[in-house]
């Protein structure tokens, strides 16, 4: 597994390993895709502050608040998603087998459609001799 140490990014969105300079390798994407997710939900970061250092503190804290009323669901993927532990965050094929991935697929009916057959080989038509380049 290939592992980075570069830095940046938005400071919301960054991963703890980041935020501390350590290697890191695809879980910290995982890690951006549960802040995006919260942020589409709740219109904001799960992770906010006045100052840098107070975002990056609520990061490595790792306390997340919910907004009342959503499901239980959507909660544990978050909650699979962002963990501390790079090695304990649910890996990408299994965010899009979650309950609420495949719960949110049938409500807004984005299934995978089955494939369109090949359409049959039109017959040669006949040609003519006219360009396109030519004016009619």
């Amino acid at each position: 597994m290939q592992q980075r140490n570069t830095f940046c990014g938005t400071l919301e969105y960054m991963a703890p390993e980041m935020i501390q300079n350590k290697n890191h390798n695809h879980t910290l994407d995982i890690w951006s895709l549960g802040i995006l997710l919260y942020e589409l939900v709740h219109g904001r970061a799960p992770f906010t502050g006045v100052h840098p250092r107070e975002i990056s503190d609520k990061i490595m804290r790792g306390q997340i608040r919910f907004k009342p009323g959503l499901s239980n669901e959507y909660k544990d993927l978050v909650n699979k998603i962002l963990v501390y532990e790079t090695s304990e965050r649910i890996p990408l094929i299994k965010v899009f087998d979650h309950p609420w991935v495949k719960n949110f697929e049938k409500k807004y009916n984005l299934s995978k459609q089955p494939t369109p057959k090949k359409q049959k080989k039109q017959k040669n038509l006949p040609t003519t001799n006219t360009s396109f380049n030519e004016p009619p």
